[in-house]
């Protein structure tokens, strides 16, 4: 049994679930993409990343010590280049792993973003596999592959990748961070069985990326999404600023993925 809840103003969740009869809180953020990439540098953006990373790293220290958290997740996409390890990876992925190890113990499930992240990833971090970890009945994963048919026994799936933001022109929170709180039918993702499945999908944590165009769903990079984004498979649908205001629901969810459904 598990208890999910979110963090007051902040894209991060707080799960309390029980393990080995002993009560854990553990905290899950997702796609910190730290680093120089080319859009920002063919945008003649600025970014001080020390900077950055130090304000999130403090801001994460504060959310584990103010709820006691045990262990932290980390959902992917740690780093901003795709293909390589860069100078700035060298320079700041270390340091800033091994700062949150300090105070929580970390697991890191590698995103799309995260080649040869095991190269600057300290040995005190749970480097997990690309396809997620199980905790209890939740699927912790960062959505760009495809869930094993034997993870079928779980009951929820938690994402990032997809940083969903919300459109509407003429809007105060047009281009602002969302989350989306779905139920869907779980045989769209495990055929062999029937019943429900709870899927959420995080905004990213950190405050200087935003989604800046609408994702296509017949060009979307998560698997999942392209499973469940059907009129016939959702059957709940909430979707939430970061500040907790309930926008809309599946009606608005076309809208933000740019598709019918």
């Amino acid at each position: 049994m598990s208890l999910i809840n979110i963090v007051e103003n902040k894209p991060a969740l707080l799960i309390d679930l029980i393990i080995d009869n002993k009560s854990n809180k553990v905290l899950v953020v997702s796609d910190l993409h730290v680093g120089s990439t080319y859009w920002s540098q063919n945008n003649d953006i600025a970014f001080d990343w020390y900077h950055i990373t130090t304000e999130i790293e403090a801001e994460l220290r504060d959310i584990v010590v103010s709820n006691k958290v045990d262990s932290m997740v980390l959902l992917g996409d740690i780093k901003n280049n795709i293909y390589k390890v860069v100078k700035d990876d060298w320079n700041l992925i270390p340091k800033f792993l091994h700062s949150l190890s300090a105070f929580c113990q970390v697991y890191l499930i590698p995103g799309n973003h995260d080649s040869k992240i095991g190269l600057v990833t300290p040995e005190n971090i749970h480097l997990m596999g690309v396809r997620g970890m199980v905790l209890g009945d939740i699927l912790l994963t960062h959505g760009h592959t495809f869930p094993s048919e034997l993870r079928s026994n779980i009951n929820k799936i938690i994402m990032g990748h997809l940083h969903p933001t919300f459109f509407r022109e003429n809007s105060v929170l047009n281009g602002q961070k969302i989350w989306i709180f779905l139920k869907v039918k779980k045989e769209a993702i495990f055929p062999s069985t029937k019943g429900s499945l709870e899927l959420i999908m995080l905004p990213s944590y950190n405050r200087y990326v935003y989604g800046n165009y609408r994702v296509r769903n017949r060009r979307t990079s998560s698997p999942i999404l392209k499973k469940i984004l059907r009129k016939e498979i959702i059957e709940k649908c909430l979707i939430v600023s970061i500040d907790g205001t309930i926008l809309g629901n599946e009606n608005l969810l076309g809208e933000v993925f740019n598709s019918s459904l």
